[in-house]
């Protein structure tokens, strides 16, 4: 038995993959195999190995790939490291040994492994790790026993993906047992060349295949105008606070998880500029640049942070490879430094997901610049003669109750002396050393978390206040609640046209706010968890 860990490599880096190689590792031996040696074989296949430098005092347990290249065996030093590059077909693979994913996998096609997964038929699933963008649980892993389906949730996009695959009783390339990640990692049954060339040709055979399976993932982009203005709007994202910088507890190298220990500290660096945090966030990195009279906007992605563990470097990263990030209107997510598309299958579970959601639509409830105006007026007549606007003139009162009255205010108070609703905006109530807003309106055993705005990062504050409050609620934290069944995001949108209605409701699902649909899908999934309803009510703001 052998194991092997392939990648595919992406046509537009094989000469920064072949560079990096010769610079990283020793030159060691070419193999090319003819269709005299392999059947099948449409023109010849060409092998290269390359392999650490260092002198080593212990044998590793893949010196088989060196045997059959007629290589100096290799003893064990720290991280010995092998690469097999195998050319066929104007296309080129790599097969990693040791510790060499780390050189291989930012050069690899990302499409390539999940390709090959969706084409295969399992009979027991093993493990998965998924991502679920903008949810507080945003990265996973699930082991399972006995278990053959496989599941992910809508919002959910596969990162690995550990199973039994189905096979023929003649079939004896490799054991049922595979890895799915950036890479496909097998057991091969025999330790030979004949077995890497015939497993080259089973997975461009199986890639010719009808998909079995719809599994949702990231697919990469390459349109050089987008990614330069993926990161320019990313750039300005940071600078407004809106995107998060941050380490994750784990990764998925090639077929590998590589966990993370946060428990460390940092050293920001950009060319001579150096400064130690405990914690790496927007704030530190703002008053690094500040301190060195560095221009944020301009360097902000290329600074490195060196994360540090028991006071020894343990790995150095640019800032964009440390951010997870979903551009709403392009609908791309930014992991690990590249900028991928939310693939057709991660969309339509997510649209069939949302879709599931009670939507309610009453035009009596819609807010016009009118109405806010009638309000102000009525407020002026009322309180005009107030000490508060002594001496003031009307235009100047006016503005002041234009601030005190502002529009979610008055919407929530309309709601309470024209509609029945309890009004609970701005009442807070004390949770340990916290102070926490406990919903803005409830009726009918239902409590209503309000925002109104016409953007992801707006309407998302009511998502997250909701789902906050109802943990608290449910686990007693709070003590002035009333009884609750249905848990309520009411947002009224502002903008010129009103949403599609489908099975006569509002189709939430035609808001270009992936931001905020994946953010529905997670408080949809966690109220139902808790025992109670899901509800979303729209209605409409002109200004």
């Amino acid at each position: 038995m052998a194991k092997v860990n392939i990648y595919k490599i992406e046509e537009s880096r094989r000469r920064a993959f072949e560079e990096n190689m010769a610079e990283r590792l020793a030159l060691s031996q070419n193999r090319i195999i003819s269709q005299d040696e392999v059947k099948n074989l449409d023109c010849e296949m060409v092998l290269t190995l390359y392999r650490s430098r260092e002198s080593m005092n212990k044998n590793v347990s893949w010196e088989w790939i060196l045997q059959v290249f007629e290589d100096n065996i290799l003893q064990t030093i720290v991280q010995p490291r092998a690469v097999v590059v195998v050319e066929y077909d104007d296309e080129m693979y790599a097969l990693t040994f040791g510790h060499s994913y780390f050189l291989v996998d930012k050069y690899c096609d990302r499409n390539f492994a999940f390709s090959f997964a969706r084409k295969m038929d399992y009979k027991e699933i093993k493990t998965t790790a998924l991502t679920s963008p903008n949810s507080q649980r945003n990265k996973t892993i699930n082991t399972y026993i006995d278990y053959s389906n496989l599941e992910f949730d809508s919002g959910e996009s596969f990162t690995k993906l550990k199973a039994k695959v189905s096979q023929s009783l003649d079939f004896d390339l490799y054991s049922e047992l595979i890895e799915v990640g950036n890479s496909l990692k097998f057991t091969l049954k025999e330790k030979s060349i004949q077995s890497i060339c015939n497993l080259i040709l089973h997975i461009i055979d199986v890639l010719k295949r009808e998909d079995i399976y719809k599994i949702p993932v990231f697919s990469k982009i390459s349109d050089k105008e987008l990614l330069e203005a993926l990161d320019k709007e990313l750039k300005e994202k940071i600078q407004q606070g809106a995107a998060t910088i941050n380490i994750s507890e784990f990764d998925i190298i090639g077929a590998t998880e590589i966990f993370n220990n946060n428990d460390t500290t940092f050293t920001i660096e950009y060319n001579l500029a150096l400064k130690t945090v405990s914690t790496l966030s927007h704030e530190e990195i703002e008053i690094f640049t500040r301190e060195n009279n560095l221009n944020m906007l301009d360097i902000l992605l290329d600074i490195k942070v060196v994360s540090h563990f028991n006071g020894a470097p343990v790995r150095t990263d640019k800032i964009r490879n440390l951010i997870d990030y979903v551009n709403d209107e392009r609908r791309c997510i930014l992991s690990k430094g590249e900028w991928y598309y939310f693939n057709d299958d991660y969309q339509k579970y997510l649209e069939d997901s949302i879709s599931e959601i009670d939507v309610t639509y009453n035009t009596n409830y819609d807010f016009t610049a009118d109405i806010h105006e009638e309000f102000l007026y009525e407020r002026y007549v009322e309180e005009n003669t107030s000490v508060d606007y002594e001496g003031m003139e009307k235009q100047d009162i006016m503005k002041r109750l234009k601030q005190k009255y502002y529009v979610e205010r008055v919407f929530n108070t309309i709601r309470e002396e024209r509609d029945g609703f309890t009004n609970y905006d701005r009442e807070e109530e004390r949770v340990g050393k916290s102070k926490v807003e406990l919903m803005d309106l409830y009726r009918d055993d239902t409590m209503y978390a309000v925002k109104i705005g016409n953007t992801s990062a707006k309407l998302c504050y009511a998502v997250d206040q909701s789902i906050s409050s109802l943990r608290l609620y449910k686990h007693d934290s709070l003590k002035n609640m009333p009884k609750i069944e249905n848990v309520a995001v009411w947002f009224v949108l502002e903008r010129k046209t009103k949403l599609g209605m489908s099975s006569g409701k509002p189709n939430i699902n035609e808001l270009e706010m992936l931001m905020l649909k994946n953010k529905l899908d997670i408080w949809k999934k966690e109220v139902r968890i808790l025992g109670y309803n899901p509800l979303v009510y729209i209605n409409y703001r002109n200004k």
